[in-house]
């Protein structure tokens, strides 16, 4: 894959989240350990996989809460690749305001899907 900037990045959850920052993905495969009793070795077996992403946006007043809502999530890197997943749910929205900075806000999204992370 080529390199990108993330200025041409964006983000859509049941529409396009305005004025993105930045955003994260993460993918996690759980690992089960299994060993018995005098054994000298453990025994690794790959278990679920997770997933989760985070986005962080200019905060306006018209913000609507998308906390306890599913959708299809889409983390653009520029203007027509992407990473998908069919149904993500927004766990978290939290505002902040500091006092020399503008308002933001972030979401927090899990997978809830039997499916993977898909590049377009």
């Amino acid at each position: 894959m080529a390199v990108y900037h993330g200025k041409a990045g964006k983000v859509d959850f049941s529409g396009a989240i305005s004025s993105v920052l930045n955003w994260a993905m993460t993918t996690i495969g759980d690992i089960a350990e299994s060993h018995g009793m005098g054994s000298t070795w453990k025994t690794f077996v790959a278990g679920f996989q997770d997933s989760s992403a985070t986005v962080e946006a200019v905060a306006y007043t018209e913000s609507t809460t998308k906390a306890g809502t599913n959708a299809a999530l889409k983390l653009y890197i520029d203007a027509s690749n992407y990473f998908s997943i069919n149904t993500a749910v927004c766990v978290e929205q939290t505002e902040t305001v500091n006092m020399n900075d503008i308002g933001r806000i972030s979401y927090s999204f899990v997978a809830d899907d039997v499916d993977v992370w898909s590049y377009h």
